[in-house]
Order: C-alpha cells, then sequence, then structure tokens
C-alpha cells in the first residue's frame, strides 16, 4: 500500500465516530451522526423538525453536509447523550436538556416548574440574556444549541382532577423534575419517579394517582386509555421541557465557516414551525383524552398563579440552596416575567 493510500485509510479509521469526512477529493463533505430517545415517526413534531433539519441542510450545503439518525436510543442512552456530545461520540443530539443537570446545574431552571405561563414565554426566553448564560455553559462542557425546541406538559389523573396544590395531598404522583416533586411532597403528595414508558402500567395498577408529563409522552403511552381526568396545557402550563437540536463543540470545530453557517440558520429557520407543531400537539393530546371518555378541562390564570406560589415558596427556594451561585440567575429569570 502505498502513502497516499495509507494516510486515507489512517483518516477513515480516526474519525470513525464522530465527523465522517468523504474522500479528499471531497473534503469539505461531512456525515453528521444524530441521536434521539424517540421513535423515528414524522407525526411527532419533534421528529419532523429534526427531519426537516437534516433535509434542509443537505440541500443549502449541496449534499456536502448528510445527517444519519440513530432513533430510540440506538447509538447512546438517552441520559448519556451531554457526555456523548462532549466527547464528540455523537455530532448531533435532540434530547431534554434536562438531563445535562448533573453536569451543569443551571439545566434545572430549564425544568423549573411554575416560571412560564405559556408557550411564547418559554419561546421568548432562547432570546434572553439568562438563556445566553446558560447557553455559554453548555458551551464550555461541550455541546451548542442549533435550533430550540419546546414541549408543554399537563397532569392526568384517576381520582379527580388535579387542579391545585390542594388535590395531591395523600396522592401518589409523578412529577416533572426533581423541584416539581420537592414543592409537591411539601404539598403532602407522595412522588413516585419512573419513566414516561412506565406511566401507563402504574396508573392502571393504582400505583399512580396522577401523572405529570409532556403532551407527546401523554399521546405515545396512550395514557388517556387509564386516566379519568386530564387538565391539558393549551392555555397555561406548569411544566415546560426544553429538548433542542445540540451539536457537538468538537464536531461544531472541525466543520469550515460555511458548514458551521448552514448549521446556525436552518437550525434558527425551523424553531418557529417548531412552536407552532408544540402548540398543535396540546391540543391534538387534548382531543385524544376526550375522545377517550376522559373529562378534560383547561388550565387558568387563577389555577397557575395557586400553583407558582407554591413553587415560589418551595422549589425555587430548594433550588437557591442546592445551587447558591446560581440564585442570582434564577432571579434574573423571574425578573422577566413578573
Amino acid at each position: 500500500m502505498d502513502a497516499s493510500k495509507k494516510r486515507i485509510v489512517a483518516l477513515g479509521v480516526a474519525v470513525g465516530v464522530g465527523v465522517c469526512m468523504a474522500t479528499p477529493a471531497s473534503a469539505k463533505a461531512v456525515t453528521l451522526k444524530l441521536a434521539h430517545q424517540w421513535p423515528q415517526a414524522e407525526s411527532d413534531y419533534v421528529i419532523a423538525t429534526a427531519i426537516k433539519f437534516a433535509q434542509e441542510v443537505e440541500k443549502r450545503s449541496n449534499g456536502d453536509i448528510k445527517i444519519q439518525f440513530f432513533p430510540a436510543e440506538s447509538l447512546v442512552k438517552a441520559s448519556n447523550t451531554h457526555t456523548a456530545l462532549k466527547n464528540g461520540a455523537v455530532d448531533l443530539a435532540i434530547y431534554p436538556y434536562i438531563y445535562a443537570a448533573g453536569a451543569i446545574p443551571e439545566m434545572n431552571l430549564l425544568l423549573m416548574p411554575g416560571v412560564w405561563k405559556s408557550h411564547d414565554d418559554v419561546f421568548n426566553f432562547r432570546t434572553t440574556a439568562p438563556w445566553q448564560k446558560i447557553e455559554a455553559k453548555a458551551e464550555a462542557y461541550g455541546f451548542k444549541t442549533l435550533s430550540w425546541i419546546q414541549i408543554s406538559g399537563g397532569v392526568a389523573s384517576t381520582k379527580k382532577p388535579i387542579v391545585s396544590s390542594a388535590d395531591v395531598a395523600g396522592e401518589k404522583v409523578r412529577a416533572a423534575g426533581k423541584y416539581m416533586s420537592y414543592a409537591l411532597q411539601q404539598a403532602k403528595a407522595s412522588t413516585v419517579s419512573m419513566p414516561s414508558s412506565e406511566n401507563y402500567s402504574a396508573m392502571q395498577m393504582g400505583l399512580l394517582d396522577a401523572v405529570w408529563t409532556s403532551s407527546s409522552s401523554f399521546g405515545a403511552y396512550r395514557l388517556y386509555e387509564v386516566s379519568k381526568f386530564y387538565v391539558s396545557p393549551e392555555e397555561y402550563s406548569i411544566y415546560y421541557t426544553i429538548d433542542p437540536i445540540a451539536i457537538s463543540m468538537k464536531t461544531w470545530n472541525k466543520l469550515t465557516p460555511d458548514q458551521q453557517q448552514i448549521l446556525s440558520e436552518v437550525g434558527k429557520s425551523l424553531e418557529q414551525s417548531a412552536l407552532e407543531g408544540a402548540k398543535n400537539e396540546d391540543s391534538r393530546v387534548a382531543k385524544l383524552f376526550a375522545s377517550n371518555g376522559v373529562a378534560v378541562q383547561q388550565m387558568t390564570l387563577e389555577d397557575w398563579n395557586q400553583w407558582h406560589a407554591l413553587f415560589e415558596k418551595y422549589a425555587f427556594t430548594k433550588f437557591k440552596e442546592d445551587n447558591p451561585s446560581d440564585a442570582a440567575l434564577l432571579d434574573e429569570i423571574l425578573a422577566l416575567y413578573k
């Protein structure tokens, strides 16, 4: 084997994981690996957004940037996504940023209950100074955001509608995140931690009386079949999760400025349609509950304010105790929505 062929083989081995370079004749061409935890279903607006992202990136790069999907945790476990991005084991990912909270405590703020009232509040947050500070932490850790995707959540229950904090006393509930769990415990609820895939059987068997989860999960796991009441997040919600398209900084730094610009511009261009997808998903899931005989109601502003008072007293305080260096950041965020 001559020296040039040896060099090509060595290059292929070196980038076997991460950015996969093409032959020297097309040295700018890359194939990026995108991992996520869900089925590869275009009916899910999150996945549909990622598919549009991949298609548009390939089109605008004239085929020099291709994106290969690895759905359903086939490349990396969801909880390890941030580590895989940091190490360059995956190039791109869609995943809930809360999974990175162990490494980046500020990510807890993205699942903090009672901060945002509506989808528009959450969407506008992506342009604020507090978000830029959190994003800077993510980039320093090892990944950056290309496209903002958000998901809202409601609460389904079997005994009574969960409208206020008084309704959770004595109930077995599955909360969204540790700070919601802590606040609900102070309201005399018994909190249970389990993955979304186990909620159906737990409610069916009476191990759970109520579940907070995302609209998408309510639909995907058919929780309307084992629920009697549903408080929909269509107007107001105490719970949102941020699930962006992220890129490894190791991958980002290997790309040309033109490739970086294409990825950034395409990601930004899809954010508005992802927001509309999130709102439509809330409505679609509420109709699924109603069509299966579940009593559906909307959260009102009065309800939201009552929940906010609970979280302000317990969840916000607990976060500040756990993360004193980030107390001012939480206050900065809250000041935006007073």
